[in-house]
């Protein structure tokens, strides 16, 4: 099976931006974690290091299989292994490999950089905090979501579809977490000053889910066209949290 190849934030970044990443040296295999995370982890956590990225977001993956299988009765499938290489996709699940991979901000080209500072309509440490908070924490379980679609036989029949799917994936397991109310709040902040820093690229008229769907390719090519999409989606998916149960929705025969 090809790496996940459905959109997400920024798909083709780096690209867009003219640069290329820089690839740090894989991290040494995580140590075990255990689920739920922990309660005392920071809200956007700050690693020192790859090999603690690493951990942390092995931990988040090992709480979502974890909260798969209770919902379930019974394991669904191996969880996915976590890689921390800076990738032009920044974040995704390949299910060849079973891996998800996950970019580190210090290896971040300064074009990339650039295009954050946008999205966070600040400087480099507000740009920072949004990637943190998104990429190296909660676009994970995003990523953890695609890994159970493709396991659980529930991938939809469209890419914005498959997406939403994802993200509200990942918003009702981040309720499911200690400190996990306050973590989506911050969240959907962040989202909303984003989407309300990017200009809304939808032809008067049109709806900007089917535009989406229709202009994907050449919306992938224009990182602050395709961002202002994707920050909407997450956004809305933060504003119903309230009736997103994790439990009904990875339970076995759930529609």
């Amino acid at each position: 099976m090809p790496a996940h190849r459905a959109p997400r934030l920024a798909l083709a970044l780096l690209l867009a931006s003219g640069c290329a990443s820089r690839t740090p040296s894989p991290s040494p295999s995580p140590a075990p974690a255990s689920a739920p995370v922990a309660a005392s982890a920071p809200l956007v956590p700050v690693y020192a290091d790859t090999a603690q990225l690493r951990a942390g977001a092995q931990a988040v993956v090992r709480a979502f299989a974890d909260q798969v299988a209770r919902a379930r009765g019974a394991p669904l499938a191996e969880a996915p292994t976590v890689q921390v290489r800076n990738a032009p996709q920044l974040i995704f699940f390949t299910g060849a490999s079973n891996g998800i991979v996950v970019p580190w901000w210090d290896a971040a080209p300064e074009g990339m950089r650039a295009v954050f500072r946008t999205f966070a309509g600040g400087g480099d440490a507000e740009a920072e905090r949004l990637f943190r908070a998104f990429f190296n924490r909660f676009l994970i379980a995003h990523e953890a979501g695609h890994w159970f679609q493709a396991r659980a036989g529930r991938r939809e029949a469209t890419l914005y579809a498959n997406e939403n799917a994802a993200n509200r994936l990942a918003v009702a397991f981040w309720r499911t977490q200690p400190g996990g109310e306050a973590f989506l709040a911050e969240l959907e902040r962040l989202a909303e000053r984003a989407a309300a820093n990017l200009p809304d690229p939808t032809p008067a008229g049109q709806d900007a889910v089917a535009y989406f769907g229709a202009n994907y390719q050449a919306l992938g090519a224009e990182p602050l066209k395709y961002g202002y999409y994707q920050f909407r989606f997450m956004r809305d998916a933060l504003r119903d949290r309230a009736t997103l149960d994790f439990a009904r929705m990875t339970a076995a025969g759930a529609p």
